[in-house]
Order: structure tokens, then sequence, then C-alpha cells
């Protein structure tokens, strides 16, 4: 058998032009109630969105001005308020962040070190996803985003 017999499928097909999609996510820190603060920046353009310390391994070792894409690389930020903790791919110690526009390493996901069990639904958010698709996750666990101004 040689890799001709095989069927390719493409597991990432393109994303329609113009979806707004998120292309980076950032932790604000937390709030005295210890809800976690992020920051979810979405372009409808994510093939060229790119940052100057995306290709460097790892990640968090990466100064974080050279991590943040440039503002104009993306047009809304939305923000997330929640008990969730979020592990981000900017953290990461063994992939880039060309890893996580690349879908090896998600983009966010949620830390479930503490968990007792299994969430369901896990939040765990790819690079290029429909922000649409993101705020429908987050709903079916009663979290609500809202755009920052």
């Amino acid at each position: 058998m040689s890799i001709e017999d095989y069927d390719y499928i493409d597991e990432n097909p393109p994303q329609e032009e113009n979806v707004p999609c998120v292309v980076f996510v950032k932790d604000m820190g937390d709030e005295i109630d210890n809800r976690h603060v992020y920051h979810f920046y979405v372009s409808d353009s994510p093939e060229t969105v790119f940052a100057e310390g995306w290709g460097e391994i790892p990640a968090c070792n990466v100064p974080r001005n050279l991590i943040y894409p440039d503002s104009d690389m993306f047009q809304n930020v939305l923000e997330v308020k929640t008990d969730i903790l979020l592990d981000l791919a900017q953290n990461q110690c063994c992939f880039s962040m060309q890893d996580a526009r690349d879908h090896i390493v998600a983009l966010a996901y949620e830390n479930i070190d503490k968990a007792e069990v299994y969430p369901e639904p896990r939040i765990i958010i790819q690079y290029g996803e429909p922000i649409e698709n993101v705020e429908a996750l987050f709903a079916k666990r009663d979290v609500q985003m809202s755009y920052v101004e």
C-alpha cells in the first residue's frame, strides 16, 4: 500500500471570506471576584494575521510585545469574564504561535487540571474559528461575550 492509496481529507477547509474569526486571545487578568477576563481579537482575514514572535519556540519565552498582533491586523475585540480558566497558546512552553495558527495546538482551551468532572462542552478554540462558533460555545456554558469599545 502506498501513500496514493489513502484518501486525503482536508480537516481545515478554507474559511469563507470576510467571516469574523478569532486570531488571538489575551489574558487580561482577574477581577476582584476571581473571574478571569479574556480579550478575543477578531479578524475577517485571519490568513494575514501574524506577529513578529509567532515563529519562535517556545512561545512562553517570547517577549509579550512580540507576541501581540498589531492593531491593524484585527477589527474587533470581544471580552469574556468567566470562572473558566483558559490555557493560551502564547503561554505554551513546547509550541510556537505558528503552531496554533497551523492548528497543531489550540489557540485557547479550558484548563481541566482541577476539574472533578469533564466539562461539557469543553472550551477549545482554534485559530481562525468563526467568532459566532466561539460565542455559541461559551453560551452553552452560560458565558456571554461583549464587544470592547
